[in-house]
């Protein structure tokens, strides 16, 4: 029997890497999202869903359709994942209900991300859609950041070390950060990418007129730019010094900063090449990135994670985790 077992769990992917398995296809699902939206393939498979143009495998005729069809297909393996995923936690980790709620929420957003697929090409792609579509898929992207460090954490492969007051300014920040994105989708969305052809100035002046709409929205995504960058380096700083004693959110810390950089030159890249498809999908990827990063500072630095991922009393763990 427990040799039966043995064989069974080593054949099965284990929770923690399924959870890293699944926010990587998260951010690779971003990122061909970006591409959709910067190569206009949101309607590559007409107003159809879930099939293409009328088939389950369309005739990839154009390179809208191909676009449009991999951002499905990713979507289709991210809910198989996860839904692995869901059983693998009630499979390794019954006893720890934070971390099977988790999970199902993670299906549950998936799923939710998919039927707001088919919203967003019901209605044409309209930019309010689209930015509701990409917050979602933030906040999954959050949750598997979570369930992805609560699993290295149960295996003693991740040390959390509890900071309050870090992990409190490491929400803000990423609370941040996620506005950013929000704005800078609807900017997308409303195709105001290129109401400014200069950077960093805006018509050779810093604060421009403001006469027309998209104007105002591209000048608030920028100005917006440059505070949530400010406030990121200022929470990042003090983080990044103390690499001896928070040494994995000093890490997290170094790439949200270093990713940041990175994103200002690709925002100024979007306007120096006018909005190239590949520009525009790193930008977004870098975003996400910046995203999880921050998220995952807050996460690791937590006072309350170790608590919340202490088994529940008077359950017990599955026979296959015991070995009896």
């Amino acid at each position: 029997m427990g040799s039966a077992v043995g064989y069974y769990r080593r054949a099965m992917l284990s929770f923690r890497r399924l959870s890293i398995i699944s926010m990587v296809a998260t951010l690779l699902l971003v990122a061909v999202g970006g591409l959709v939206r910067a190569t206009n393939s949101g309607l590559g498979c007409g107003d159809d869903w879930p099939v293409c143009n009328g088939k389950v495998i369309p005739l990839f005729d154009n390179y809208t359709v191909a676009i449009e069809f991999s951002h499905r297909f990713v979507a289709g393996l991210l809910i198989v994942s996860i839904s692995l995923l869901v059983l693998s936690a009630f499979r390794e980790y019954r006893d720890r209900p934070r971390v099977v709620r988790a999970s199902v929420g993670a299906l549950g957003l998936v799923l939710f991300q998919a039927v707001l697929g088919a919203v967003v090409v019901k209605l044409d792609l309209k930019a309010e859609s689209v930015v509701i579509h990409l917050v979602a898929a933030m906040l999954l992207l959050g949750l598997l950041v979570y369930i992805a460090s609560a699993a290295s954490v149960i295996n003693r492969s991740l040390a959390a070390t509890p900071a309050g007051a870090v992990s409190r300014r490491a929400w803000l920040a990423a609370g941040s950060v996620l506005v950013l994105l929000a704005v800078g989708s609807y900017v997308s969305g409303l195709e105001a990418g290129l109401a400014f052809v200069d950077w960093p100035l805006m018509d050779g002046r810093l604060i421009p007129d403001l006469s027309a709409d998209l104007r105002v929205v591209q000048f608030l995504h920028r100005a917006l730019a440059a505070v949530v960058g400010i406030l990121l380096v200022v929470i990042a700083l003090p983080i990044m010094r103390r690499k001896e004693d928070l040494p994995l959110a000093s890490r997290l810390a170094h790439i949200a900063v270093g990713a940041f950089a990175l994103e200002v030159l690709v925002g100024a890249a979007n306007v120096w090449t006018r909005l190239n498809a590949g520009v525009v999908t790193l930008h977004l990827a870098l975003g996400a990135t910046i995203w999880a990063a921050s998220v995952g500072i807050a996460i690791v630095t937590s006072p309350s994670l170790e608590r919340e991922l202490a088994p529940a009393p008077g359950r017990r763990k599955p026979a296959m985790e015991t070995g009896t």
